[in-house]
């Protein structure tokens, strides 16, 4: 596109900083995190979001129970937007060039089990389709070995239900986890109450083995005990077994969402109250500027908040 004095009249009405405000609010689906993540206050955000909607005349965000959810035109143009950023970031700060159609590298990832099971595949899909020459090498992690695996320097990202980064490293949060049963409703009558929980067999989740979870410790504080027939050591094979048989596995929530809808079985929150975890991105601060890890790291956040995206509009549907 060729610009011509005109339409340099015409930026001049856009100030940068709004979209880099959109950028952000688009991403955390909130005001608040938008507004922690600039640095700035809320009221600073709302005022930029009301300028962009009068400038676009459209609404871009509206307000739902968990934060705000993108317009059909913020979902159009959000592409574009973050596309001009990294132009932008780039032409100003980037002093090495990377262009993901011919760059040839290893990306070392460090991922929780439960993200093999969705994000891996649509990152591996988006690599392929616009960085051939990348090669994804994931190594399993977890709340005890995902921020060393980046300190070590064996993983160039972790992703994953972690504790508190040193300060060397540099943490950016995905989403909440939340825990949801499932089940094959052929074997497992709903609803879910918890009668029927504590007297059908479970199947859990346990890289050592132990028979005790986060479930159980949920139960035991209400003085109740399931009882647990089987423990596997991912997420991925929890379905497999639940399906055609009268057995329960509670697993993070995106994974069983997909999971459910591959494998034809249901979903339920578990009859009990459990704590929600926040997802956390992790690398080295020395990578933070790095151009092809930066750009990957922006994949995996399109890609979560697509997601998040999808499960809101089916949701709205159901």
């Amino acid at each position: 596109m060729m610009f011509n004095q005109h339409d340099y009249a015409k930026l001049r009405q856009v100030d940068l900083n709004l979209l880099v405000v959109f950028a952000a609010v688009f991403r955390e689906r909130s005001v608040k995190r938008a507004a922690k993540r600039l640095f700035v206050g809320q009221s600073a955000v709302s005022m930029a979001l009301g300028r962009l909607r009068e400038l676009l005349d459209d609404a871009l965000f509206v307000k739902v129970a968990t934060g705000v959810e993108p317009t059909a035109r913020a979902v159009a143009i959000e592409p574009m937007v973050r596309q001009a950023l990294e132009l932008v970031h780039g032409a100003v700060f980037d002093t090495n060039e990377f262009d993901p159609k011919t760059a040839s590298r290893i990306i070392r990832l460090g991922l929780a089990d439960d993200l093999d099971v969705w994000l891996l595949p649509r990152l591996l899909d988006d690599v392929r389709r616009h960085a051939p020459g990348l090669v994804i090498g994931v190594q399993a992690s977890s709340w005890y070995t995902g921020t060393s695996m980046v300190e070590r320097g064996e993983a160039n990202i972790a992703i994953g239900v972690l504790p508190k980064p040193s300060r060397a490293l540099v943490s950016e949060e995905l989403y909440t986890q939340r825990f949801v049963s499932i089940f094959d409703p052929r074997h497992v009558e709903r609803p879910l109450t918890m009668k029927r929980f504590l007297e059908t067999p479970h199947v859990m989740v346990s890289i050592t083995g132990d028979l005790v979870g986060l479930v159980d410790e949920a139960l035991r504080a209400q003085g109740k005990q399931r009882r647990v027939v089987a423990t596997v050591s991912g997420f991925g094979s929890t379905a497999a077994l639940v399906k055609g048989r009268p057995l329960i596995a509670t697993i993070p929530h995106v994974a069983a969402s997909i999971l459910a809808r591959t494998y034809g079985l249901a979903t339920a929150p578990p009859p009990v109250a459990m704590a929600t975890y926040p997802v956390t991105m992790v690398w080295h601060g020395k990578d933070d500027r790095d151009p092809a890890l930066r750009w990957v790291r922006d994949r995996i956040c399109g890609i979560v908040n697509s997601e998040a995206s999808s499960r809101a509009s089916r949701g709205r549907k159901e």
